[in-house]
């Protein structure tokens, strides 16, 4: 693994910032550990545990609505491998 591959969650995290991300839903997620994190410590960014992702539909939309950007993060056995 390159030190590329190992830095995707702080990439990640600045894409969102850059994208003006205000919510983040998420099913507490190993593979998403360190974005989540990022987000949780960043005052302008409300983050949201989701019971299941299906709830992140309702929450894009209720942001969308509101005039805000939102992000659902999946879980994914993509980013599992990554670790």
């Amino acid at each position: 693994m390159t030190a590329h591959t190992n830095d995707w969650p702080d990439r990640l995290f600045e894409t969102l910032k850059r994208g003006g991300v205000r919510q983040v839903g998420y099913v507490p997620d190993a593979g998403h550990a360190r974005l989540i994190d990022r987000c949780r410590a960043d005052d302008e960014i409300r983050d949201v545990v989701l019971t299941t992702e299906e709830e992140g539909i309702a929450l894009a939309a209720g942001a969308w609505l509101g005039g805000e950007r939102a992000v659902l993060l999946m879980q994914s056995s993509w980013a599992r491998q990554l670790h």
